[in-house]
């Protein structure tokens, strides 16, 4: 299947990317549907993730990415390793990770000046 037909079969709404680790050896991000918004949690239906929880998980998955980049760079440059388009992969990746990190960073940081200037 190609990129084109792959997109077009999407349907908006019902995915949402992971950005934590590849499972495959191919490093295609795991996606898979958005949890349903149902309030009435019965039995046997776990709670979803705090937003601490969640944000806690991201961090970790990005600390993942920095240092796996790291320790990648190290071993190209001990020349434990010649495969330059992994290292370059994994700089890159870790670098979109950060970058995307430091972009929520700023919008939490402007919803929170946002609502402390509130008046009540």
């Amino acid at each position: 299947m190609d990129y084109a037909s792959a997109i077009s079969n999407v349907i908006p709404g019902t995915f949402v990317p992971d950005i934590g680790k590849a499972t495959s050896l191919d490093e295609r991000p795991n996606v898979g549907p958005i949890p349903s918004l149902d309030t009435g949690a019965g039995i046997g239906q776990a709670e979803a993730p705090s937003f601490k929880d969640t944000v806690k998980s991201m961090l970790a998955d990005v600390n993942d990415k920095i240092t796996a980049s790291d320790q990648a760079t190290r071993d190209l440059a001990d020349g434990k390793t010649n495969d330059m388009q992994k290292v370059v992969t994994s700089v890159e990746e870790a670098n979109l990770a950060l970058n995307f990190t430091m972009a929520m960073r700023s919008k939490l940081l402007e919803a929170y000046t946002q609502i402390s200037q509130m008046q009540v």
